[in-house]
């Protein structure tokens, strides 16, 4: 059965209190998760989030966002404004709540914690990505093909190779792109940013993927298992040369940059070399 936002609302704004009394409550209460709200405008806010109403949509990409504040925030990406910096290391973003992620690489904190592998992450959205590992959840499904994904975001960069669309111009070469990251992968081989390093080798890359083939290669090996434990200490690594081994070959932290990271990556690579 679909549920419109309108019968919602109508099944949710008024619950008959406790002891069978037939005053209504003046308490605004979902009705699906039980959720309550002070307010209507909130209410109705809240109930966007069951319906999949998305009201408010950008005009240079795809997105739409229940909230007007959201679309806002959102438009600051496409003009470049980025009015949030962090105080540490002078890193600016679009978004209040991307710099408040961005402190916790500098703190190490890591408040979420699976319960199922005991992992923990930085943010809780990073936590509920992750379990879908465990639980094989794929909800999200492509209406143009038989593909399904396990988070909307992957589902709405495949959707863009049905469409051709490339929102994500460079404003260096002009050349295009269908996701934001792979523009921001793009970007450092102009930039020479190379922002993933190996501790042991001090060697840079441009992309995470660079980093966890150098991590895998026979020489990074070879020169982790003749280090001495002094060497491990003095390149960040604070245990014991035993028990860390497997680690410093292959972090979990790479690990999961890696899992995040864009499979267009190397893609990437080789266009911009091609067009040198």
């Amino acid at each position: 059965m679909n549920l419109t936002a309108t019968s919602l609302l109508r099944e949710s704004r008024k619950m008959e209190p406790e002891g069978g009394a037939t005053e209504i409550s003046t308490m605004n209460i979902c009705k699906i998760c039980q959720k309550e709200f002070s307010s209507e405008k909130n209410f109705k806010l809240h109930m966007r989030i069951h319906t999949g109403e998305r009201p408010y949509k950008c005009a240079l990409c795809e997105k739409a966002f229940t909230r007007i504040d959201g679309l806002s925030k959102h438009k600051r990406i496409h003009k470049g404004e980025k009015p949030f910096q962090c105080e540490v290391c002078q890193k600016t973003f679009t978004q209040k709540d991307s710099l408040q992620r961005h402190m916790l690489i500098h703190t190490g904190e890591r408040p979420f914690q699976c319960d199922i592998c005991e992992n923990t992450f930085m943010t809780n959205s990073c936590l509920t990505k992750h379990k879908r590992s465990h639980t094989g959840e794929k909800s999200y499904s492509c209406d143009l093909c038989d593909k399904k994904f396990s988070q909307n975001s992957a589902l709405n960069r495949h959707k863009r190779l049905h469409t051709g669309e490339k929102p994500y111009q460079c404003d260096l070469c002009e050349k295009a792109f269908a996701d934001s990251s792979n523009l921001k992968i793009h970007k450092r081989y102009h930039t020479g940013d190379r922002p993933f390093s190996c501790l042991l080798c001090q060697k840079s890359y441009y992309t995470s993927s660079e980093l966890t083939q150098h991590l895998r290669s026979a020489k990074h090996r070879k020169k982790f298992e003749s280090s001495t434990s002094e060497d491990l200490v003095d390149c960040g690594e604070a245990n014991i040369k035993h028990e860390i081994k497997e680690e410093a070959i292959m972090p979990e932290d790479f690990l999961s940059i890696k899992m995040e990271a864009d499979n267009d990556e190397e893609t990437i690579k080789q266009e911009v070399h091609e067009n040198e």
